[in-house]
């Protein structure tokens, strides 16, 4: 028989959340040089992309703890 070797590495962090943020800040920082600052829909972008990579991020954690 073929021993798994793959259940005694540790499972790795899907960092979608972290990625978000940072892709949202980002999109802010890039907008506010650019001179995009008049525009809602970039805004909009920026933040909800930092909100909702937040959110997932918490949730993340959250489910790994044990407590």
């Amino acid at each position: 028989m073929v021993k798994d070797t793959n259940s005694s590495l540790p499972r790795r962090n899907n960092p979608i959340g972290l990625a978000l943020v940072l892709a949202g800040a980002i999109l802010l920082i890039v907008a506010y040089l650019v001179g995009w600052t008049s525009s809602n829909l970039v805004l909009l972008a920026g933040w909800l992309m930092i909100v909702i990579g937040a959110y997932l991020h918490i949730r993340q954690q959250k489910k790994r703890e044990k407590y």
